[in-house]
């Protein structure tokens, strides 16, 4: 017995009733310590970097008892905390970005048809102090048996190393079982007591330096060494042997770990800075509300500029707290009161145009920040309010070009904002305003590189609200007059780096519409030609937006060659555009940190294509690691709770495939459990059939633990719900076939299969009239009607 295939503890920590102090501090100390986020999800020789440590087990014998008279044993004194603060990660939060993927097809089912698509000193000598007779022969176990289990469970072993360590029966006893699991590699000797000089062979028990004989007792032959790592915090700060130990269980070296474990420790106290700012910006802004009711109650130009200083500020201290792991609970306690304060700042301008114009931007702002947080509220309200004030916007002495162009640029928020909604509608109608006005202000001075730039940003607005509308062809038209402005202003200045990452984003939206029209080769060549323009342009010095903007990029060329067939290239792609996220790990946002898990997500994609199931599983659980670590302590946000679904039941997935079907039902029911929330809270044709989906991934997962009834029940109900769909939208022909897939995979499991199969063929037959099979669909109709046809003369 090797290793359990998912041990429940990190490590089995052991020392000498003695070494209680030291025990319990290093105890808690990893348990608390959270890994830097940049290294989660890293794969090593003991799978992906977790985002804890913990749990870990720890164990002492109790002392033996004092006879009378007797004095009771020194204890070591507790190791100094007075270092600096054991690193930690920062809490993620919830950020926008692209919806998560389509659902991958299901892992193949033992019954037969088509495929459903979709974790105390002691005086210490030269040689080692003889065994005392109750290491040689114990008189009753040493370890409970609880204590044994967790040490079967444990993919570690830390040993606490002193004189009282050397001679205690337990120790030796924890040391001699789990070297005889074969698992000797995984020991780690901390050096906690003992002379600075003294022999570290001097401080270990027998079972910790001598070999361990095949029939599991301790021989008399030396180990070279007494552990693979040997960890002497008798001379080092307790902060170092804190992260040291970190370090080997997480299986990485001190080095790759103290980096980033420093850069998260100064990261905290930035933190704490940063909520001082924002505590301080608070009273601030509360003192302005009063002040300004008070004193500028007639200057709307001033209070214009104090409420705009004021939002950036605000906005400022958020993004700094997101970047620096705050939880959703203290970003909120951030943004709300600021907001609020604002708010009422804004309130005492009355009706001036030019304050609502500021409120509405405010609102904007807000609900965008919200939003890429997970904390907006369902209802929008920020986003419905805002646009009403500028649908009511009525300047007596008329707008002058300033003002229109505040207002194009609100609406421009206000398009991102309802498309990242699903408002399609209110998006359009955002975009149509947006490019009239910048239609108006380009025809005004058409020498205007800015306005032209402006008039350009517009009409990609309206392109994204035409294609998220299903208007292809009008979209196409917008990002081709798109194309010809940004060309043209390039031309007027080729060395402008802005000109080409405008252009590159004009080919890159060519791309997008010209996969959703089915033209893969135009759209790879699109993709491309934005990638050359992209990478001629980069501003490292702006942070990491351009990395995670290229990495989306690269991961569109991926989807294409993966498509097209070109599953080698499409896996360097998607692993091109991770290696420029991880580049500037450290600095991501949450909205990096989402794209990075869809990079993993994709490389596992693949590799679960090519059946390289372990790199893929190691591939989505690095995703869904990420993912886990964004959702933190909201896992209800508005932006992460699909997310995590999806990379169960990929994981799912690759264990079906990998005949693991115990583990495929665990996963799937996780999502399950997740998709059925989602669809309680938000019913809606996508829920329901995410949970079908799920559903019928279940009834296979059972099918293959030969549990006929009970995957037969998760079938119907799958069916169930997919009839709901298809009654609702019978011109989806998607449903259709998933529905026909569940008719036969209960036909096949003999429930009423002369009917099933007669339902199937019906609807393929339908499907096929209408030429809405796909070539692989259509060579499953000749076999259903065989299968009718046996089914009927059994």
């Amino acid at each position: 017995m090797a290793q359990a295939v998912h041990p429940k503890y990190r490590a089995f920590l052991v020392h000498a009733p003695a070494d209680e102090a030291w025990g319990r501090t290093l105890q808690r100390s990893l348990e608390e310590m959270r890994v830097p986020w940049a290294l989660v999800g890293r794969e090593t020789a003991h799978g992906p970097v977790p985002k804890r440590i913990g749990p870990l087990a720890r164990f002492a014998a109790e002392p033996p008892p004092v006879a009378p008279g007797e004095p009771e044993p020194a204890a070591v004194p507790e190791p100094s905390a007075a270092a600096t603060p054991t690193p930690a990660e920062p809490a993620a939060e919830a950020a926008p970005g692209a919806a998560a993927d389509a659902e991958p097809p299901a892992a193949a089912a033992t019954v037969a048809g088509p495929t459903l698509v979709s974790s105390t000193d002691a005086p210490v000598g030269p040689a080692a102090p003889p065994e005392p007779p109750a290491l040689r022969a114990p008189a009753r176990p040493t370890l409970p048996e609880d204590m044994v289990a967790a040490l079967v469970d444990a993919r570690f072993l830390v040993v606490l190393c002193s004189p009282a360590a050397a001679t205690d029966a337990a120790v030796d006893e924890a040391v001699r079982r789990y070297k005889g699991l074969g698992r000797g590699d995984r020991v780690v000797a901390v050096l906690v007591g003992g002379a600075p000089d003294a022999d570290p062979r001097t401080l270990c028990p027998p079972a910790l330096r001598r070999r361990i004989k095949v029939d599991g007792t301790v021989s008399d032959e030396e180990e070279d060494a007494v552990a693979p790592l040997v960890i002497d915090a008798r001379t080092l700060p307790r902060t170092e042997v804190t992260m040291r130990l970190a370090a080997a269980l997480l299986a990485l070296s001190f080095d790759e770990f103290r980096g980033p474990a420093e850069r998260s420790t100064r990261g905290r106290r930035r933190l704490r800075g940063w909520l001082t700012a924002a505590a301080v910006l608070l009273i601030l802004v509360g003192g302005l509300v009063a002040a300004v009711r008070f004193v500028l109650p007639n200057d709307p130009m001033l209070l214009d500029r104090v409420l705009a200083a004021g939002t950036g500020t605000t906005l400022r201290a958020v993004d700094a707290a997101d970047r620096l792991g705050a939880s959703p609970a203290v970003v909120a306690g951030i943004v709300a009161p600021a907001e609020a304060a604002l708010r009422d700042l804004a309130a005492a301008g009355g009706d001036d145009p030019r304050l609502q114009l500021r409120r509405a931007a405010m609102l904007i702002a807000f609900e965008r920040r919200r939003d890429a947080l997970g904390l907006a509220d369902a209802a929008r309200s920020r986003t419905t309010a805002a646009e009403a004030l500028l649908d009511g916007l009525v300047f007596p002495g008329g707008m002058d070009a300033e003002v229109q162009r505040e207002i194009v640029a609100a609406r421009l928020d206000a398009v991102r904002l309802r498309l990242a909604q699903g408002a399609t509608d209110r998006a359009l109608a955002n975009a149509r305003a947006a490019l009239a006005a910048a239609e108006r202000l380009a025809g005004a001075d058409p020498t205007s590189v800015a306005r032209q730039r402006e008039l350009s940003r517009a009409a990609t607005a309206f392109g994204d609200a035409l294609l998220a509308a299903g208007e292809a062809d009008d979209a196409l038209k917008q990002f081709r007059t798109v194309l010809t402005i940004r060309e043209t202003l390039l031309a007027v200045d080729p060395s402008s780096a802005e000109a080409r990452r405008d252009l590159s984003v004009a080919y890159e939206r060519l791309g997008d519409v010209l996969v959703v029209r089915d033209a893969p080769d135009e759209a790879l060549k699109g993709y491309r030609t934005a990638l050359s323009l992209r990478l001629s342009a980069v501003d490292p010095a702006a942070g990491p937006g351009w990395q995670r903007g290229l990495s989306i990029l690269y991961n569109k060329v991926g989807d294409v060659q993966l498509a097209q067939g070109a599953g080698e290239d499409a896996l360097g792609s998607y692993r091109a555009g991770l290696a420029l996220q991880l580049a500037v790990a450290e600095r991501a946002d949450a909205a990096a940190r989402r794209a990075m898990s869809v990079s993993y997500e994709r490389i596992g994609d693949v590799l679960r294509a090519q059946r390289a199931f372990d790199e893929a599983l190691a591939s989505y659980r690095a995703s869904l690691a990420l993912r886990q670590g964004l959702a933190g302590g909201d896992p209800g946000g508005s932006r992460w709770p699909r997310d995590l679904p999806v990379s169960q039941e990929r994981i799912g997935d690759v264990l079906m495939a990998k005949g693991a079907p115990d583990e495929a039902l665990a996963a799937y029911q996780t999502a399950l459990a997740a998709r059925e929330r989602l669809l309680a809270a938000q019913p809606g044709p996508a829920a329901r059939h995410d949970v079908a989906v799920t559903q019928s991934k279940i009834g296979d997962a059972l099918a293959a633990r030969r549990m006929g009834a009970e995957a037969l029940a998760s079938w119907r109900a799958a069916l169930a719900a997919t009839e709901q769909l298809v009654a609702a939208d019978p011109d989806n022909a998607a449903w259709q076939w998933e529905m026909a897939v569940l008719q036969w995979r209960l036909a096949s499991a003999g429930d009423d299969p002369v009917e099933r199969y007669r339902v199937v063929v019906a609807t393929l037959r339908e499907l096929a009239g209408r030429r809405k099979l796909t070539p692989a669909q259509a060579k499953w109709l000749p076999l259903a009607e065989r299968a009718l046809v046996e089914a009927r003369t059994r």
